[in-house]
C-alpha cells in the first residue's frame, strides 16, 4: 500500500487544465521549420490533448472470440482560439488555406490543396506543452505534420459582447510525447 498520498503531501503537486502553451508555426522546436501562420500563444483559449486508439482484429475459434490489437490511429485535435483585430486570426487561417492550394473559382478554375503545402504553412510541428507552477515545462506533445481540417470563425450575436471565437480541428500523421523536466 502506497504510505505517500498526493492529499497529505503538500510537496506533491498535480497537473493542472490551465498551465499549458500551445505553439502553432513556429516555437519551441529547435531545427523545425517554422511555418507562415505563427498565430501567438496568448490567442489560444482552450486545446483538446492528443488521442488515439488501438484497432483490433477478431478471430473467432470454436465458438470464442480472441481479440488482438491492430494499428494505431492518432485522433483529431481541435482547438479554440479568440481572434484579436491585430494579429487577424482568421486571417492567418485563411491564408493557410490559401497557402495549402486553394483558390477561389473565379480566380482559379481548378483548386488543389496540398498536404505538403498545408502543413509546410503549420511548420511541420505544432507543440503542446505542460507546464508547472514556476512555469517550467514539464511535458510536451509534438504533433507531426499537421494540418487544418476544420475551421469555425465563431458566432455573431447583437446581444453578447462576448469575443469572437475560433475553433480549428487538425488532422496529423503522429504525435511524440516527452517528459522535459518537473
Amino acid at each position: 500500500m502506497p504510505t505517500n498520498k498526493f492529499w497529505s503531501d503538500a510537496s506533491l503537486e498535480p497537473k493542472r487544465q490551465h498551465r499549458w502553451l500551445l505553439y502553432i508555426g513556429g516555437e519551441p522546436i529547435a531545427g523545425s521549420t517554422a511555418g507562415t501562420v505563427g498565430i501567438p500563444t496568448y490567442v489560444v483559449k482552450k486545446v483538446d490533448k492528443p488521442k488515439f486508439s488501438v484497432n483490433e482484429t477478431t478471430h473467432s475459434f470454436f465458438g470464442h472470440k480472441f481479440y488482438y490489437p491492430g494499428n494505431v490511429e492518432w485522433q483529431e485535435m481541435s482547438f479554440t482560439l479568440v481572434d484579436p483585430i491585430d494579429p487577424d486570426v482568421s486571417k492567418k487561417l485563411y491564408d493557410t488555406l490559401i497557402s495549402g492550394g486553394y483558390g477561389a473559382p473565379e480566380s482559379q478554375p481548378v483548386s488543389t490543396v496540398s498536404k505538403n503545402r498545408l502543413v509546410s504553412a503549420f511548420g511541420n510541428i505544432i507543440t503542446l506543452q505542460q507546464l508547472s507552477p514556476a512555469n517550467a515545462v514539464l511535458d510536451q506533445f509534438q504533433l507531426i505534420n499537421p494540418w487544418v481540417k476544420n475551421v469555425e470563425f465563431g458566432s455573431l450575436d447583437y446581444e453578447s459582447d462576448a469575443m469572437v471565437d475560433i475553433t480549428v480541428t487538425i488532422r496529423y500523421d503522429w504525435a511524440n510525447f516527452s517528459l522535459i523536466g518537473g
